[in-house]
């Protein structure tokens, strides 16, 4: 069988390799080749095999497509940490939060350039609003935007339902949106790499569906305000002491606005009357909206309907709730569908784009089997699920 070489970057190998925080000779002991080897794919005398570079990707914490890249990136230093986390755990990323933004910024860099070189034009909502400007308004922008009425909102059978359509009508206005579920929800629920022409935003798939949604939202914001971040969306319930802290309650209220459009909730809400209970009455409306009863119960709060006392109360109860609930879920045997993780996971605007690029002979199979983590034979089958025309390029 003949060695299939992975087209790397040189000077990419050795910026890699250093970020890792490896001399050559402790890489080439981790990789499992001679030094000679490593210096060698540095100074662009040898390519390492396909396998190599996988195995290279490993150990030096990158996703594999970041070799493919023309030159060293600027890497995600500068991005913005909005959470709040509990004490004594560490603010630094763990392994697995910063492998995940490694890969989906290398997806930002290629299909940023992919569609510059193609002709797109920008997109003119990232940036359009500013922090002092008016949360409902935004949110109603947003709305626009992505064509989502709060009709379509209701008419949802399910909250899944509800999720796909924010995540497709966000996606057809050229919003990639990935979603994983290898990161605690502690650490991080959901990112945002901004960009004009290829923005990003990541979602925790462990997040109950609801609170995707509101994540959703709440990174959409940050969008609209061109303020990208990493966010938990934990500790927000008091009013801001800095910067950070005003910018995450600005980008809740969008979201609460925009998922809990405050003329269809009265309007649900004065319609179930007074024989329902709180409880139920929040449950009724948590129903019809697709979003979570502490929602629901967080604008009763904003509204004077209920005392703040009684909101913690029910705060606290729909959390507790949740944490059984997520607990008995962990326990479960995992799973799913591969194909569906993978284009999940990827992304449907950047896995299409891929897909399409190489059926077009823009990019080879390979690039695209790099590019997408998706071995070669099993892309034609992955175009199906990503509703591409299953002829690929060679």
């Amino acid at each position: 069988m003949a060695r299939q070489e992975a087209i790397v970057t040189p000077s990419v190998m050795k910026w890699a390799r250093e970020k890792a925080g490896f001399d050559i000779a402790t890489a080439a002991q981790r990789i499992g080749r001679a030094t000679q080897d490593i210096k060698a794919w540095e100074n662009g005398s040898l390519r390492p095999t396909l396998a190599q570079a996988r195995r290279a990707a490993v150990i030096y914490k990158r996703s594999l497509a970041v070799f493919y890249l023309p030159e060293p990136p600027k890497d995600f230093g500068t991005l913005r940490d909005f959470r709040h986390l509990p004490d004594g755990q560490p603010s630094e990323y763990s392994p697995e939060l910063a492998l995940l933004i490694r890969r989906v910024w290398a997806r930002q860099e290629w299909l940023r350039d992919f569609l510059i070189a193609g002709g797109a034009e920008k997109l003119q909502f990232v940036g359009s609003a500013k922090i002092d400007d008016n949360a409902a308004e935004v949110a109603a922008s947003i709305r626009r935007e992505l064509g989502i009425t709060p009709a379509d909102q209701m008419a949802c059978n399910t909250r899944r339902d509800a999720l796909w359509l924010w995540i497709e009508r966000a996606e057809d206005c050229g919003v990639s949106v990935c979603r994983e579920g290898k990161i605690e929800c502690e650490e991080a629920r959901g990112l945002l790499l901004t960009d004009s022409f290829a923005p990003f935003i990541y979602l925790n798939s462990s997040d109950a569906l609801v609170a995707q949604a509101f994540t959703l939202l709440h990174e959409l914001a940050h969008l609209w305000i061109d303020e990208p971040g990493i966010s938990n969306l934990e500790g927000l319930d008091r009013p801001g002491k800095n910067l950070s802290d005003m910018v995450e309650i600005f980008c809740n209220r969008i979201a609460s606005e925009a998922l809990l459009d405050e003329v269809a909730f009265s309007r649900q809400w004065q319609a179930l009357g007074t024989k329902l209970s709180l409880k139920e009455k929040i449950e009724n409306v948590s129903a019809q909206f697709k979003v979570s009863e502490e929602a629901i119960a967080r604008r009763l709060l904003d509204r004077q309907i209920i005392s703040t006392d009684r909101y913690n109360q029910l705060r606290a109860y729909y959390r507790d709730r949740w944490r059984d609930y997520a607990q008995r879920r962990k326990e479960k045997p995992g799973g799913g569908h591969y194909y569906y993780t993978k284009v999940a996971s990827n992304g449907r605007v950047f896995t299409q784009t891929v897909l399409s690029a190489c059926r077009s002979a823009f990019i080879t199979i390979r690039d695209a089997s790099v590019l997408l983590g998706v071995k070669a034979n099993h892309l034609t089958e992955l175009a199906s699920y990503a509703g591409i025309p299953a002829a690929l390029g060679t």
